[in-house]
């Protein structure tokens, strides 16, 4: 990161969290003008509230649809009178229903959402049933028929620890680096759900949604949880499964 000039008027910077309903936006990023970002809104809401124009670094460039309990995001300003409870109460009075602060801190000058990141943890949600839940809609994958949660499970483990995850992210993915390393990798079943947390220090583009493809294809019985230590040494993304659609998907939480 490059120095401050000596000559900038002081600056606070401000750490936010913020969890969101990503069903009616076109993801967390600023976009070209007509598309309706979370980024966006947090911006217009901030920089209204300090009353000048602020930019949003974001943690996670959360797609189009996709959910977050704990999105992590910081500005810098030259308001240096604004309590940050009272920036809390404000933002969150003027933002949609479906966008909210948890909380405003003040961070240290060098703090970037993004770059001070260690690591991420998200969550998949599957909703098992014959039927589709009206009262669930978009905030989660709607799954026909019954998995095998042990043999996603097994899978899963597989998953763990440093890897090679070519194999499973998308075709826009121009990283030359897809080694990451993944800390907790657990499918779990309740309430006629089933859960898949993901923690690991970094992710590919769409890498978590396609892990989840391949857990169910092996949940159904498509393959065998074996399939993921194929996927490793081929690194092809072909041998994967499906991309999972992005309405069961949030971002948990952001580790520091």
């Amino acid at each position: 990161m490059t120095d401050v000039p000596d000559n900038l008027p002081p600056r606070r910077n401000i750490k936010l969290v913020i969890a969101y309903n990503g069903a009616n936006y076109h993801g967390w990023q600023r976009q070209a003008e007509g598309f309706d970002t979370i980024q966006l809104h947090i911006e217009r809401t901030a920089g209204r509230i300090v009353r000048h124009p602020v930019t949003i670094w974001g943690a996670s460039r959360t797609d189009a649809g996709v959910h977050a309990e704990g999105q992590v995001a910081n500005f810098l300003t030259t308001n240096l009178a604004i309590p940050l409870q009272g920036l809390r109460r404000a933002m969150n009075s003027h933002l949609p229903r479906d966008i909210v602060v948890r909380s405003a801190v003040d961070a240290p000058a060098d703090f970037r959402a993004g770059w001070s990141a260690k690591g991420k943890t998200y969550r998949y949600r599957i909703y098992v049933s014959p039927a589709r839940s009206a009262m669930l809609a978009g905030k989660v994958y709607h799954y026909w028929r019954l998995l095998d949660v042990e043999a996603m499970q097994d899978a899963a483990a597989r998953l763990i620890g440093p890897h090679d995850f070519r194999g499973f992210a998308t075709s826009l993915e121009d990283r030359e680096n897809t080694v990451r390393t993944i800390y907790r990798c657990e499918v779990s079943e309740t309430d006629g759900e089933i859960l898949i947390h993901v923690q690991g220090n970094g992710f590919l583009y769409n890498m978590v949604r396609n892990i989840v493809g391949t857990l169910i294809d092996i949940g159904r019985g498509h393959w065998s949880p074996d399939r993921i230590d194929l996927i490793f040494k081929s690194l092809n993304r072909s041998d994967a499964g499906p991309t999972a659609p992005p309405d069961g998907l949030s971002l948990m939480c952001v580790h520091y």
